[in-house]
């Protein structure tokens, strides 16, 4: 560890497992929201052909039973529920979507938390330090200046890493909502168009 890390008191720790943890999230979430891992291009190009016949939904169908995406999942359970109504197959689509959405978003709360957590942990730090400087002041007085400068420099350490990590992380967390937002609405479009063509053309 290097010595500015140390200075900074004992705040500098769980900002440790917060930027630790922070970078964990933010490749793993990046990695898992890629849109070739959500939405497949083979089976957009099949939905937006228009259908028309049975054998073209049996296409698409058998296309979607060997694709791992998400899109692929949806695209199973709409034809898997096909023999329902229109209605309640849009229900369990619904229910099938509010939960791969949680899937989706899964670690952005602890993202938030930590970009949250970051600033008041690095000022708990400082107000640890700024006390361990007046207490030294008050025991040895204002007459050395470099105990002075670095007691504020220790101090400030915790607050300057709480917010290098708040800042990253809360940019990230906007990152990735906006990203799943984007991706939820292909996914909703794609699955709505579906929907209409499959009860539209029944046989």
């Amino acid at each position: 560890m290097p010595e500015w890390f140390f200075r900074g008191g004992i705040a500098m720790w769980p900002l440790l497992v917060c930027s630790i943890a922070g970078v964990a999230i933010i490749l793993e979430r990046t990695w898992a929201l890629r849109r070739g891992s959500i939405i497949s291009p083979a089976l957009v190009a099949a939905v937006d052909r228009q259908l028309q016949t049975r054998e073209q939904m049996d296409a698409l169908r058998l296309l979607s039973e060997s694709d791992p995406t998400v899109l692929g999942q949806l695209i199973r359970a709409v034809f898997t529920h096909a023999s329902l109504p229109k209605t309640e197959n849009v229900e369990v689509m619904q229910s099938l979507a509010r939960q791969i959405v949680g899937r989706m978003e899964r670690g952005l709360t602890t993202l938030s938390l930590i970009a949250e957590l970051g600033p008041l942990l690095g000022l708990l730090g400082t107000v640890i330090g700024m006390v361990k400087l007046f207490q030294d002041v008050a025991q040895k007085g204002l007459g050395d200046p470099a105990m002075i400068s670095r007691g504020i420099y220790e101090a400030l350490t915790a607050t300057m890493t709480g917010l290098g990590i708040a800042i990253p992380a809360l940019i990230a967390y906007m990152f990735l909502r906006r990203r799943i937002e984007v991706l939820v609405l292909e996914l909703e479009r794609y699955t709505d168009e579906l929907l209409t063509r499959l009860y539209r053309n029944p046989n």
